[in-house]
């Protein structure tokens, strides 16, 4: 995954231990990858319009190998 600049989020406790327990299970590895996953059919549902900002033709999230 390319890196990025870090963000701040605030979240609920309930979303702060579900993305807890998806890094634990093992299934993600970080708790930017379970936001990310999250984020990514939103993207696709509803993506961004905003000048210099991705576009519907643009992967914003690259595929697993």
């Amino acid at each position: 995954m390319p890196s990025a600049d870090p963000v701040t989020v605030s979240l609920t406790p309930e979303l702060r231990r579900y993305i807890e327990a998806q890094v634990a299970s093992g299934r993600y590895q970080t708790a930017s990858e379970v936001v990310q996953a999250g984020l990514q059919p939103l993207t696709m549902l509803d993506p961004p319009h905003h000048p210099g900002h991705a576009t519907a033709d643009t992967t914003i999230f690259p595929k697993k190998a």
